[in-house]
């Protein structure tokens, strides 16, 4: 999750709010090894939620923020040249030579709120997601407080793709940088290549532990952390921070379980919050309907193994996950079918009422949902399929690519931070928006005619891996065609998206689709997001408030 608030808008809506009630949730993410899957491959990825307030047409939402997909060719540097995060002043030396890579960055790059690259695969098939956001506790930050220029999620995929050829290569990079600047953010990243997955935690200013992900186990981890003891003496599977455990004593923070330390006791938060602990039940009874878990259990272990032990998962079973809204939980129904008061949180008023509205995996502030799939018999440069999700995963399709390609589709590439017909972020979340607005009319629909054209493109790319398993292209060669057909298929998925818009909003109501198409044809617009002059004049009014409110979102953030 991005740990910063929006300029303007955002900021000043966050004071009026004063954070009283405010739940601030985030970025969810899974693991599942290989030797659970029915094909072999390995599945892990995250969904990118962006929970800061914005107006919208009179009314306080969240959820809003353009994602693009784009492709950053190979890079020559001379030894003056620096990457910088705009978003914290962050800067380190380019390397000579940078590697090409893809990416969804958020479209509003180069205003000064960072790049947040969020994900992708390199030439070299190396695949990374960053990252989840985790909480240091008090005691931690006293002993090794966070650095303000470290490095920070909004650099992190641009800095560490471009130059490593592993997986592991890439953890001990990020702990290198870390060991040198510091790190402005506690967080939670995966890098994997064909041979090994590496889970890592950033837990404090200087510390950090990772681990090789077990190839039998599954994982689900929301905005905390999870590591339990880990083994710091064995070197061929644990990348850690030399003062890991010294730190937690010196802030006595430090905790055993059964007589040995534990990472996540001693460096995350007393008890899990609440929108933590829902998302990781949730995803784990998903996964494992007999798990030996309860909903109010102190901690969560990270590594788990199914308790069918020939249990094998698919990609159909990650996209439930980056969907799922406690359907298989029925004693629990998402927050956001709240209605939102005057201030925009949302709520009945009735506390024992809204105890049963948790915050799920599948949730409205999602923008990027993206699952990545690691077939080690696929040529080493394609890297495996990134199964991308821009929008909201709820009623929003997926479609893969290989790592390898050289070009993405242009309705992935506009910058607008306001509705575009033209891009594929906001064509997706008109759709989800309609869909959610109006039950009545779409009900599961939306849902069903997407996942009828995923079960078509599953098929297809099972087919397609088998083809580029075994054929003798060179890597041009398989590049260009891996690229063409996913043009296609992108322009394909594009058409079909913007007619069911149409035809959706055709069904609307028609004072409802007099405000949703604005001052355009009903078939072509959709709501738009623009500032408020009255929110930015607020801003000017409180700055000493402001910096007083980001402390504390700061502090609180995650949820």
């Amino acid at each position: 999750m991005k740990k910063k608030l929006q300029k303007g808008m955002c900021l000043s809506l966050a004071l009026i709010l004063g954070f009283q009630g405010w739940t601030v949730e985030a970025c969810s993410a899974f693991i599942i090894g290989k030797g659970l899957t029915e094909d072999g491959s390995t599945l892990y990825g995250r969904t990118e939620d962006y929970p800061f307030p914005v107006e919208i047409n009179g009314e306080v939402v969240t959820g809003y923020h353009n994602k693009n997909f784009i492709v950053t060719p190979a890079q020559t540097y001379s030894e003056k040249d620096m990457i910088e995060d705009e978003s914290n002043g962050f800067s380190y030396p380019r390397q000579a030579q940078e590697y090409k890579y893809i990416s969804a960055p958020d479209a509003s790059r180069g205003t000064g709120e960072g790049v947040y690259d969020a994900h992708g695969f390199n030439e070299h098939g190396v695949s990374m997601s960053a990252t989840v956001s985790a909480s240091p506790n008090e005691k931690v930050l006293a002993v090794d407080p966070l650095v303000k220029d470290g490095l920070a999620e909004a650099i992190m995929t641009s800095l560490i793709l471009p130059r490593v050829k592993t997986a592991r290569e890439g953890i001990e990079y990020v702990a290198k940088v870390i060991d040198e600047k510091g790190s402005s953010e506690g967080n939670i990243i995966v890098i994997a290549d064909q041979n090994e997955l590496w889970y890592m935690e950033i837990l404090s200013g200087h510390q950090y532990v990772a681990i090789k992900f077990p190839e039998d186990k599954y994982a689900v981890f929301p905005n905390t952390y999870f590591l339990g003891h880990v083994d710091l003496t064995d070197k061929e599977n644990v990348i850690a921070s030399k003062d890991v455990e010294k730190v937690a004593k010196e802030a006595d923070s430090y905790k055993e379980v059964d007589g040995k330390f534990h990472i996540a006791k001693s460096y995350g938060p007393e008890s899990y919050h609440d929108g933590d602990r829902s998302r990781v039940y949730a995803g784990i009874k998903l996964l494992d309907p007999e798990a030996n878990v309860n909903y109010d259990d102190e901690t969560f272990d990270l590594l788990r193994s199914p308790s069918d032990p020939n249990k094998k998962f698919t990609v159909k079973d990650a996209m439930a996950i980056q969907r799922n809204r406690f359907e298989h939980l029925p004693e629990f129904k998402p927050n956001d079918l709240l209605p939102r008061n005057e201030k925009g949180r949302r709520g009945s008023g009735d506390a024992k009422e809204e105890a049963v509205y948790k915050y799920p995996l599948g949730n409205e502030n999602v923008i990027d949902a993206h699952i990545y799939q690691i077939k080690p018999e696929l040529p080493k440069a394609f890297g495996g399929i990134v199964w991308l999700n821009l929008g909201t995963s709820r009623n929003n399709p997926y479609i893969p690519f290989y790592g390898n390609i050289t070009e993405t589709y242009e309705a992935f590439h506009p910058q607008t931070l306001e509705y575009d017909k033209a891009s594929w972020y906001w064509v997706a979340k008109h759709i989800d928006e309609m869909t959610m607005a109006h039950p009545d009319i779409f009900g599961s629909d939306t849902l069903k005619y997407f996942q009828e054209l995923e079960e078509e493109m599953i098929a297809l790319q099972a087919e397609q891996d088998k083809h580029y398993a075994t054929a003798n292209l060179s890597a041009e060669e398989a590049s260009k065609a891996v690229t063409e057909d996913g043009l296609k298929r992108s322009e394909e998925l594009f058409t079909k998206m913007q007619a069911l818009e149409k035809e959706m909003m055709a069904k609307l109501p028609k004072e409802e689709d007099k405000k949703d198409s604005q001052d355009q044809t009903a078939a072509d617009d959709a709501p738009k997001a623009e500032s408020n002059a009255y929110t930015l004049l607020i801003l000017g009014a409180v700055a000493i408030a402001g910096l007083l409110g980001y402390y504390i979102f700061k502090k609180k953030g995650q949820d």
